[in-house]
């Protein structure tokens, strides 16, 4: 009696519901039509005139459209769900039809949907019936994207996919690989003060947000909204490609870009920035169009970061090269999604995995360009401070000898003389203007050296050439006028040993002039100078080849006469 009760009770469902009975669709199907939002299922289950079971004519034009599933009278399994392309939408309502023509339905609101941790998906259980399940019917009212009719199906559900702690720890690793460059590119910047560090640095963060954020491991451990989640998407994208395109400007070579490419790159900031908030927030008649939009307006960007890339290759850009190895994948991957979302394919082709890879490719890639860059940069900078060095080092050195010259001991002498250095000699050659008439200049410049090396021995001596023949020594420690006589009596011998076919000895005149510690008033270097240049021509008046010698006590100007002056006549 029991059985025959059950029995007559399937029978009036299924003559009170013959829309839902019969599912008048070919077995293992998916067929869907775009209604408007107060017309349901059974309005149109029996017109298949109206439905589309064709994989190629997806629509989501109208504010409802409503998908059939056949499942072919199986039984579902507890882990299976419907699943599909996670998106914002206004309502859906989700029926299981028996194949005894028993159905149960329930309505779903956007936070009622689970959203995956490994994939950019969404799922909900099915309506449970006790029988095999002929059919799922969905009805859903505003959705935003066509992949939510296109992706729809009844799978294993994603939260109990025995494979999506593997996926999961993939995409975590990938994201700590991105977020071990982003590190690795604020170091950079603690070295090198480019403002294009900074920016590559902003690229990989947002890129390291939009990864975490379409992958669905934000998930794990936050539980943002839809519109959460579709803000977060894309304008973590959007940010990427406006810094993206602001470092590739500041990272090109000087000379290699136009003003006009560079403003280029500020207007597709702006582009891209409008077009997202469009995408975000547009409602009414748009919304079924704001996605084929939103991909579509990456066309000209496309267009234009290929234009700049060109370019710079062009004009020879090195840093350009790294930028186009990295661009390649994603920009093939971005063709693709557009060219997929706007209707050149079978269903729109989201290419996650293939994103995600690309995103980690350019990011690593543009990193090796980071240091690449970085290391001409260095090697440019050194470049100018050695050369900066080198021609200080000409401006305060002889390049004859290596001595310094005036200038170079003139602006150091008050630390020189903080440091001991309290005795000045001017030493000048005896009658060299013969040496270059007799044997030449090559051999007087050999001369010249002959005599920097014998001034350069004492290790407490700063010897300088202060033009022609004439040389200053300046001197510090003990017995300084002794050790500078011996400097000057060493010059024959030296320049006879390193000079050869000289046939006459090279002797050299001297005034000195030492200022104790102790005295009361210091002079400068100019008072110095003054008055062992007046004590050398002394000497030379003298005879040559001998020395005069002062110590100075107190004293305010170089005394008119060579009182107190010593002469050392040559052994």
């Amino acid at each position: 009696m029991r059985n025959i009760m059950l029995w007559c009770m399937g029978t009036l469902l299924f003559a009170a519901s013959p829309a839902l009975a019969s599912t008048p669709f070919p077995a293992g199907s998916r067929c869907s039509v775009s209604v408007q939002s107060d017309t349901a299922y059974s309005d149109v289950a029996s017109d298949k005139t109206r439905w589309s079971c064709d994989q190629e004519d997806w629509s989501i034009s109208s504010p409802r459209t409503i998908l059939t599933i056949d499942l072919g009278g199986r039984v579902v399994a507890d882990n299976e769900t419907f699943v599909t392309r996670l998106t914002r939408f206004s309502s859906l309502r989700l029926t299981s039809v028996g194949i005894d023509g028993s159905h149960a339905s329930k309505t779903v609101s956007q936070k009622q949907m689970t959203q995956a941790t490994g994939d950019w998906l969404m799922s909900t259980p099915l309506p449970a019936l006790d029988v095999p399940v002929k059919a799922v019917i969905l009805e859903v009212d505003k959705p935003r994207h066509l992949g939510m009719i296109s992706d729809a199906r009844i799978d294993v559900s994603p939260a109990r996919d025995n494979g999506l702690l593997r996926v999961e720890l993939l995409l975590a690793a990938l994201c700590g690989i991105l977020s071990a460059l982003f590190i690795f590119n604020i170091a950079f910047f603690q070295v090198l003060r480019e403002r294009f560090v900074l920016w590559h640095a902003a690229a990989v963060f947002w890129m390291l947000m939009h990864t975490f954020v379409t992958s669905g491991l934000i998930n794990r451990f936050f539980a943002p909204s839809m519109l959460e989640l579709h803000a977060l998407s894309v304008f973590s994208w959007g940010a990427a490609i406006m810094a993206a395109g602001m470092f590739i400007k500041d990272l090109v070579e000087p000379g290699k870009l136009d003003p006009i490419h560079k403003r280029l790159i500020y207007g597709l900031a702006l582009w891209v920035a409008a077009w997202s908030a469009f995408h975000v927030f547009v409602e009414g008649p748009l919304r079924a169009l704001s996605a084929p939009l939103y991909y579509a307006s990456f066309i000209p960007v496309l267009g234009g970061f290929i234009w700049i890339m060109s370019v710079a290759l062009q004009r020879g850009s090195r840093a350009i090269k790294f930028q186009i190895v990295a661009w390649l994948p994603l920009m093939l991957t971005g063709a693709i999604r557009i060219v997929s979302s706007l209707g050149l394919t079978d269903v729109p082709l989201e290419m996650m995995a293939e994103q995600h890879i690309s995103l980690a490719l350019e990011v690593a890639i543009t990193t090796l360009g980071v240091a690449d860059r970085f290391m001409v940069i260095k090697r440019q900078r050194d470049n100018a401070v050695a050369q900066t060095k080198v021609l200080g080092s000409m401006a305060e050195h002889d390049p004859l000898t290596g001595l310094f010259n005036r200038h170079g001991l003139e602006e150091r002498f008050e630390l020189l003389y903080e440091s001991g250095f309290d005795t000045l000699a001017i030493l000048d050659l005896d009658h060299f203007k013969d040496v270059n008439d007799t044997y030449g200049h090559t051999v007087g410049d050999q001369v010249l050296k002959a005599v920097a090396n014998t001034l350069k021995t004492d290790a407490n001596a700063i010897a300088m050439r202060i033009g022609g023949e004439e040389f200053l020594l300046f001197l510090r420690g003990s017995n300084a006028p002794a050790r500078a006589e011996r400097l000057r009596k060493s010059i024959p011998l030296r320049v006879a040993r390193e000079v050869e076919g000289l046939h006459q000895p090279i002797t050299a005149s001297m005034g000195l002039v030492e200022q104790p510690r102790d005295a009361r008033t210091r002079c400068d270097f100019a008072t110095l100078y003054a008055q062992s240049d007046k004590l050398l021509y002394e000497a030379k008046a003298a005879g040559r080849n001998r020395s005069m010698t002062q110590k100075m006590r107190l004293f305010e100007k170089p005394a008119p006469s060579t009182a107190g002056a010593k002469a050392i006549a040559a052994v």
